[in-house]
């Protein structure tokens, strides 16, 4: 038999998705491992989705999605993002992830190379891999508050670098990039003629200050931006993201769905149409939800004395666990075994993850609490006995 694709076979698995394949067989796992707001989708989403099906909204859409969804998510973009895109520059998306996937199917041939952020999302990488291209990182290190340094970026590019993806605000660390660091990145690629893929699904969920589009500053349609409504407003499980394209990019965009997906849910989308138009205030109540997660996590934490970083927006939050060990995959599944804690290894996030976890700080005051004492008995624990040079063989 003729072998599968060796690129996929060796493809690697993201850590979150390990550990919470493990976590769910467990019911009374306190789950800290997904970016996935634990809120319900509030009940006038539901409605019209409800209504959609029972007025005939079950067929095949057009590739792109509704007119009257692109319409909602146009309206969106001007009014959250301030970005004035017309609707035959976006395409509604199977989640941002099939969203982001298109983006590097259409910018990347084989061999080509795509800047990622380290730390960064594993399922970056494995998109890269997937159409064909080489993964390349750039440093966003815990030294200058998980932000890239630009005047860094230069000595990464070669011949084969097609394009750069940029996050913020950042999955896994939370940080948000000032305007004046988006511009600069922006003009980093303008300076090497490189595509800028902007992922942007936590854009509704910073803490101080407000969020800025890389798209505001691109003079000459270079930036593909990427959102969702999975997280703004809890429809996870809906799948429904979009893609803000340049004019030059968006008959290709388009076109790919039909390979990839042909078209998204329609109930589905009758129901984002009914998020983006309809009230926000569970946005803001869920927006500040999570900030009070993010001061409960830090005051448990800073009064154990354990590293971490204060986020400025998504929901997560990094925790230093290497005076214990480097190795948190073992950490991890350790911590899941023995006291049913679910957290995300760092090492999933690249090279700079070493030595680090990730905490998803959606879910109830009490679980939270709970979760990270059982965490920093655990990091206290393991940091004592590694300091007493004790063995240690992780699951």
């Amino acid at each position: 038999m003729k072998s599968l694709s060796k690129v996929v076979v060796n493809m690697p698995r993201s850590g979150i998705r390990q550990i919470a394949s493990m976590a769910v067989e467990m019911p009374d796992c306190i789950r800290l491992d997904l970016g996935e707001p634990h809120f319900p989708t509030p009940r006038h989403i539901c409605d019209a989705a409800h209504k959609a099906a029972l007025d005939g909204f079950t067929k095949y859409t057009t590739p792109v999605g509704l007119k009257s969804l692109r319409e909602a998510m146009s309206a969106k973009l001007k009014r959250v993002n301030g970005l004035d895109v017309p609707i035959d520059r976006i395409v509604a998306t199977c989640g941002a992830t099939s969203g982001l996937f298109n983006a590097c199917l259409a910018i990347l041939e084989h061999g080509d190379e795509m800047l990622l952020p380290d730390p960064g999302w594993p399922n970056w990488e494995m998109m890269v891999l997937a159409a064909g291209g080489r993964p390349v990182r750039y440093a966003a290190p815990a030294s200058n508050g998980f932000l890239p340094d630009p005047a860094a970026l230069d000595a990464l590019v070669t011949p084969r670098t097609k394009g750069i993806l940029i996050n913020s605000p950042s999955n896994p660390t939370g940080a948000v990039m000032p305007a004046d660091l988006l511009r600069q990145m922006v003009e980093f690629a303008r300076r090497h003629d490189l595509w800028v893929v902007s992922d942007e699904c936590y854009d509704e969920f910073v803490f101080s200050g407000e969020h800025t589009s890389a798209a505001r500053y691109d003079e000459d349609g270079r930036v593909i931006s990427v959102f969702s409504c999975s997280k703004t407003y809890a429809m996870t499980g809906w799948r429904v993201g979009y893609v803000a394209v340049p004019a030059v990019a968006a008959e290709v965009q388009a076109k790919l769905q039909e390979p990839v997906i042909g078209s998204i849910c329609a109930v589905a989308q009758k129901a984002a149409e009914a998020a983006l138009n309809g009230p926000q205030e569970n946005v803001g109540m869920m927006r500040d939800y999570f900030r009070a997660r993010r001061d409960q996590a830090i005051h448990l934490l800073e009064k154990a004395g354990i590293r971490t970083w204060r986020p400025e927006g998504a929901f997560f939050l990094m925790v230093d666990i290497s005076g214990a060990t480097l190795d948190t995959y073992g950490f991890a599944k350790d911590l899941l075994l023995k006291e049913k804690v679910s957290v995300a290894p760092g090492e999933t996030f690249g090279p700079a993850g070493r030595g680090l976890v990730r905490i998803a700080l959606a879910t109830s005051e009490e679980k939270l609490e709970t979760g990270l004492s059982r965490l920093i008995r655990t990091i206290q624990r393991e940091t004592e006995l590694a300091r007493m040079g004790g063995a240690r063989v992780w699951p």
